[in-house]
């Protein structure tokens, strides 16, 4: 009878070391989530490059883009005519609140910055536009000329 509760001590003996150097187990449910980096979009990457930012400038910026595009598409949707005067400037207002809401979390020079960034990205658009290649998928078709 004193055979098995040997093995046993000696199995734990052994094994006791191996078992005290592993880490202790995690959560399931805060493993990936805490370790998950936010990041930016390739259009926000566009507008912020050369900008330093931390994580939670990078959920700020996504909030806010999030935030205003849900507006501007909501805009989109209820206007009768997409490039009628009054939606136009509906959307300017949105994309000019969301610039302004992305610039107040940067130093001056990364606003500076920022602005350089967008204006160039923006001009891009605007040269895609007129050889009708604009990559906004909610933009109206082109009238036949």
């Amino acid at each position: 009878m004193r055979t098995p509760i040997r093995y046993a001590a000696l199995l734990l003996a052994i094994t006791a070391p191996a078992l005290a150097a592993q880490e202790p187990a995690r959560p399931k449910h805060d493993s990936h989530a805490q370790t998950a980096k936010p990041a930016l979009d390739a259009e926000l990457a566009e507008h912020f490059k050369g900008i330093p930012l931390t994580d939670d400038q990078v959920k700020h910026i996504t909030d806010i883009k999030a935030r205003h595009h849900k507006a501007m598409d909501a805009v989109r949707k209820a206007a009768k005519d997409p490039n009628d005067e009054p939606t136009k400037v509906a959307l300017k207002h949105h994309m000019d609140a969301e610039h302004a809401e992305f610039k107040a979390l940067l130093a001056p020079e990364h606003a500076k910055l920022l602005e350089a960034n967008m204006k160039s990205h923006h001009k891009a658009d605007a040269a895609m536009d007129h050889g009708g290649m604009k990559h906004d998928k909610a933009a109206a078709p082109r009238k036949p000329q």
